[in-house]
């Protein structure tokens, strides 16, 4: 199984036509049919149903799309690896990092990285702490930025220095808008919006002194984005981690810290065991020796 081939196999599965995908790939329709059949014929499945307008994938040929995304993000993440893996500082960090206040001064941190690197490019991405994890364990990223609660086990971190907030957002015509800080008592019988995440989660029915079957908890969300459409969109409200927003329009969504305040901490993390690129290198010495950061 080539990887060319699974290049060509994920291009027909995206236009769901052969004629369309060799076009795209720059090869001709006999040679592309021709090379995604040996392709099934040495997996002794089909993997598209054929009509005249259209071909869809099979179950064995979804299983095959969902893999073969990873083998060729892991194989496209390799090659940029080993070229960056002698003595000059050139190449790709790949971070990945959840919508939080810490976010702000990561960049900061690459802003001046690039400066003393230039031929150093970065990748990011987003995502919850548990994906983020589970892609530091296979090596699809290098770097990742996550909001505690989460297991660090088997990680390299070293901790922001400023606390991540949390408060409710709510929109600018609610009559919560107008408190300086709200408590639980404020949005008990609220329609709520809470983090998808388990431990997070967790930590807000605590401090709202309920659990979540006493609660009208209309969305479980992970992204700050979404939760403010449904804002805007409805009566809700949502307890998101400050940061999440970071250029609200105020005239349509506004946001109240809470009382008592509910803070927790943040991380960049590494894989300890991980085959670092010379640039991976490079930005864990940066990021240790920056201002404020909290070596562990």
């Amino acid at each position: 199984m080539e990887i060319r081939v699974l290049r060509y196999f994920l291009m027909i599965a995206k236009t769901e036509n052969i004629t369309k995908a060799a076009e795209a790939l720059h090869i001709t329709q006999p040679t592309l049919s021709r090379q995604i059949r040996e392709l099934e014929e040495e997996i002794g499945t089909d993997l598209f149903y054929r009509d005249s307008r259209k071909i869809r994938l099979t179950p064995e040929g979804f299983l095959l799309k969902e893999r073969t995304e990873e083998i060729l993000e892991l194989t496209d993440k390799t090659m940029e690896d080993l070229k960056a893996s002698s003595d000059k500082v050139e190449g790709m960090i790949t971070i990945c990092t959840g919508l939080i206040k810490s976010t702000d001064l990561l960049t900061r941190i690459i802003t001046e990285f690039r400066q003393r690197y230039p031929n150093v490019r970065f990748t990011i991405m987003t995502a919850t702490a548990d994906t983020i994890r589970n892609q530091l364990n296979r090596s699809l990223i290098d770097f990742g930025v996550m909001l505690e609660p989460v297991d660090l086990t088997g990680l390299s971190f070293i901790r922001f220095p400023e606390p991540e907030r949390w408060n409710v957002m709510m929109r600018a015509d609610d009559p919560l808008a107008e408190k300086e800080s709200i408590c639980a008592d404020d949005i008990n019988q609220r329609e709520l919006i809470v983090p998808l995440r388990g431990p997070i989660a967790a930590e807000l029915y605590r401090w709202l002194k309920k659990e979540p079957d006493e609660l009208n908890i209309v969305c479980s969300n992970a992204l700050g984005g979404t939760a403010a459409y449904l804002v805007h969109n409805s009566h809700a409200v949502s307890l998101n981690v400050d940061g999440s927003l970071p250029f609200l329009d105020h005239t349509k969504i506004k946001t109240v810290p809470l009382s008592p305040p509910l803070t927790g901490r943040s991380a960049i993390a590494w894989k300890q065991d991980a085959v670092r690129t010379e640039p991976a290198k490079r930005f864990i010495e940066f990021i240790s020796c920056f201002p404020g950061m909290e070596n562990t």
